[in-house]
């Protein structure tokens, strides 16, 4: 019997039991009642080497089911068995559900072990491949990350928080390849390791720098990716690297390159999370750190950004007594409005309708009442508040 465990999906119970009794000796055969089982399954017995899925079935269908399993269980090879083998439905069960094979019901037993074999064959070779580069890679890589532990712990500390939130993250903006993602992270400040111990010590304590130290600081990014570039198969992880700091819009280092959406994934992932890095070193970044981000908005991808907020922040009600702990007057637009924000100045439409007047704490009902006006009204901005500091019972 095959040790590589295989799930076969349906909502058709007695295919199910039949299809158990016929391969439940040949391989290590689970099944599952529709998708919300396989995902269960998948989350508490898995990994699976091979999931089977039908097409249609309530709720969910195959492609969204797979599509689902490649987020959670990626390695998993993924087929699709169906009484509906429509030209449409096969590319999309390809394109979504990155499928390895597709059968149409009723199919050959022979036919079915045969490829069920084949995608076990294929798990190996998928899980081999990793290993080998986890352990190939890991030699090389201690010795870069134990160089800059060494130099600087608190920029290589940064760096580990910023894994940890990519590590996070890669689920939900369907990173391919995780441990890409996670390892550029970590590798992201290596550059660093070409300047003086001096200028070192000065970025890290924060200290002013002149034109020419910030403009070979702007260039290690580049010196990052000569170092990675010389281990074998971490040539995307290099090219990540080298465009962390390449702007949305183009901007940023280096001055030529791609533009939006077409600089790399994991680059557009790190220019949001080495900036999180440098306001925040708790590892639940809070709303607030995502708010002051807000105000380069020409760095970031808005749609990637999004996704990486509504994972990664949480609310955090004594931030601002932190940050501002005897109150702070501040213009803001409304869209930076808070909640527990004091108005100093009232907030009124372009057509004269004040909206809410000055020497009020900002509720979330209030605030919640403003963005809706927001969507229909103009308003004067920016306005003053008061951040922070100590509020009446």
């Amino acid at each position: 019997m095959e040790t590589k465990k295989v799930l076969f999906v349906d909502d058709d119970t007695n295919l199910l039991h039949a299809m158990q009794r016929k391969l439940r000796r040949k391989f290590d055969f689970s099944i599952a009642v529709g998708p919300e089982e396989a995902l269960r399954l998948l989350r508490e017995e898995g990994p699976f080497a091979v999931c089977i899925s039908d097409m249609r079935m309530p709720g969910m269908d195959g492609v969204s089911l797979l599509s689902e399993i490649k987020k959670i269980s990626p390695d998993t090879v993924k087929m699709m068995l169906t009484g509906n083998a429509d030209q449409h439905t096969a590319v999309d069960a390809i394109n979504r559900g990155h499928i390895f094979r597709f059968f149409s019901k009723p199919c050959d037993d022979d036919m079915l072990e045969d490829g069920i074999r084949a995608a076990i064959r294929q798990y190996q070779l998928i899980t081999a491949e990793r290993e080998l580069i986890e352990n190939t890679l890991a030699g090389s890589i201690k010795v870069l990350t134990d160089v800059l532990a060494q130099l600087n712990p608190t920029i290589f500390g940064r760096a580990m928080r910023v894994k940890s939130w990519c590590d996070a993250v890669a689920g939900e903006i369907d990173y391919p390849q995780p441990w890409e993602l996670g390892l550029a992270a970590l590798l992201s400040p290596i550059g660093l390791v070409s300047l003086p111990p001096d200028l070192l010590a000065r970025l890290s304590q924060e200290k002013p720098l002149q034109p020419l130290e910030r403009d070979i600081i702007k260039r290690t990014p580049e010196v990052g990716r000569q170092l990675i570039s010389n281990i074998p198969r971490l040539e995307h992880v290099g090219q990540m690297v080298y465009y962390q700091n390449r702007n949305f819009d183009g901007t940023g280092f280096p001055s030529e390159g791609p533009l939006g959406t077409d600089i790399p994934l994991g680059a557009r992932v790190l220019r949001i999370l080495n900036d999180l890095g440098q306001l925040t070193d708790r590892e639940a970044p809070a709303v607030q750190n995502f708010d002051e981000l807000r105000h380069n908005p020409h760095r970031y991808d808005p749609d990637l950004f999004e996704k990486i907020t509504q994972q990664l922040a949480v609310v955090d009600e004594s931030y601002d007594e932190t940050v501002y702990p005897d109150g702070e007057e501040i213009d803001i637009f409304l869209k930076d409005l808070r909640v527990r924000d004091f108005l100093m100045t009232d907030i009124e439409t372009k057509a004269g309708q004040i909206l809410l007047a000055h020497g009020h704490y900002i509720s979330d009902v209030q605030l919640q009442r403003i963005r809706v006006f927001q969507e229909l009204h103009k308003f004067h901005e920016p306005i003053r508040v008061r951040r922070g500091g100590t509020q009446p019972e």
